[in-house]
């Protein structure tokens, strides 16, 4: 039986359906999911489980930069500029994440797992938001990540992701499936009150309209006004607290730039901003050491070169850039910037190679193959908005969501390419 179109999953496909479905319902999914994976493509190394990194080395040259280099700059920050050995846990999920790669390049779990459980997901993210809102009156939804921005970002970076699964749902019963999955992530990020990863909507219109329409006509133009809409609502409604926090936001900004008030949400997040900025610019190269930040932020303070504020609370810029530039100089912010780049360029280079066309229909693998890839465009697009307002990859939750997800994607487009002989057996990974 054809492995794509067997009704009966394996183990495979339940590891990449609970991989989004656990991702934010619970605190442990993430790093569950990963062990297995690891662990499974370690069982499998003899017979090629990494086969696929290797053989198509060149188209994933960039990538690799990003997520191999940077663990390898780390560990070397490490042994020989005496950085905290701690420091190696984040780095090290960048490499540990490449098991996602060789997983689902080996053992070929059909996409449509991960679409069921990413929707699935999204879902269960929005109603637990709403249960934590209007159930248990907490002002700031935060799911079970204990961060509110972290949260907001999170459930809407997987509702943009869970619409790409529209081609793959429509002309069934679930073709509204990935629509609610979007309007259920945007939800939770409203009812978050992460202001700035509002942001990421207009950023990812581009793409939507540029890819999404070409097989989806204009129902995934429509369905993403619709959500939009919905943005509108929730910002009317006095209830959900999101037009205070609006205008709050932009009463902070003004009372920073005309007063000097640093004392506020925004005007704190201004003040780090400031802070981070004279870093970089007296440590150029190499930043002030990934573990100084904040030694250095009270040495401006005692400088008298940012203010006696609350910022000083603080241990990271509230935003990726400055925070790369000020704790890693131009040499991590370069490695930044290929984190976002090598995975953009994967993506769109898939797109490319995979025209779509209104005269022979796509292929299932095609289609599945380009939506994986406006799903990893989306979630890279998303993550560069989130990086503006605060540091994304300093927390651990959405460090290991990005690296995990990227590469599953990753995977899921290079899947076809796959070696001949690296096969599923009949019980999946078992």
């Amino acid at each position: 039986m054809n492995r794509f179109t067997q009704n009966r999953p394996t183990a495979a496909s339940v590891i990449v359906f609970l991989l989004p479905a656990l991702a934010l319902t619970t605190s442990f999914g993430l790093m569950l999911v990963q062990v297995l994976m690891l662990l499974a493509v370690v069982w499998r190394w003899n017979k090629g489980a990494f086969a696929i990194l290797r053989e198509n080395f060149r188209t994933l040259s960039w990538f690799l930069a990003g997520f191999v280099g940077y663990f390898l700059v780390s560990l070397l920050r490490v042994l020989i500029m005496h950085h905290d050995g701690k420091l190696m846990d984040r780095p090290s999920r960048f490499l540990i994440a490449l098991s996602c790669i060789a997983f689902i390049t080996y053992f070929k779990p059909p996409i449509r797992w991960f679409w069921k459980g990413l929707c699935a997901g999204a879902i269960a993210v929005g109603v637990l938001a709403l249960v934590q809102r209007f159930g248990l009156h907490i002002d700031r939804v935060e799911g079970f990540t204990h961060h509110a921005i972290t949260f907001g970002d999170l459930a809407l970076a997987m509702g943009l992701m869970a619409f790409c699964a529209s081609s793959h749902f429509r002309g069934t019963r679930w073709a509204s499936l990935p629509l609610i999955a979007l309007l259920a992530g945007i939800a939770a990020s409203l009812l978050s009150g992460s202001r700035g990863g509002w942001i990421a909507l207009l950023f990812v219109i581009v793409p939507i309209i540029r890819y999404g329409r070409e097989w989806h006509g204009k129902l995934i133009l429509y369905g993403y006004l619709l959500a939009l809409l919905l943005v509108g609502v929730v910002i009317v409604v006095p209830e959900t607290g999101v037009a205070d926090r609006i205008g709050l936001a932009v009463a902070e900004v003004h009372a920073y730039t005309d007063k000097g008030d640093a004392t506020t949400s925004t005007g704190i997040r201004l003040e780090l901003w400031k802070a981070s900025w004279l870093m970089f610019v007296e440590h150029p190269m190499l930043g002030v050491g990934r573990d100084q930040f904040v030694p250095a932020l009270h040495a401006l303070a005692a400088q008298n070169r940012i203010q006696q504020s609350p910022a000083l609370a603080f241990a990271s810029s509230h935003s990726d850039a400055l925070f790369f530039l000020a704790t890693g100089g131009l040499l991590d912010f370069s490695f930044l910037l290929l984190i976002y780049l090598g995975p953009l360029a994967v993506f769109l280079s898939v797109l490319k190679k995979n025209p779509h066309s209104t005269v022979v229909p796509l292929s299932d693998d095609v289609s599945g193959k380009r939506a994986a890839a406006l799903a990893g465009i989306l979630l890279v697009i998303s993550y560069i908005a989130f990086g503006l307002t605060d540091v994304m990859f300093w927390l651990m939750m959405p460090t290991a969501f990005y690296v995990i997800m990227v590469c599953a994607l990753l995977g899921f487009c290079l899947q076809v390419n796959a070696p001949v002989g690296a096969r599923c057996d009949s019980n999946g990974v078992a």
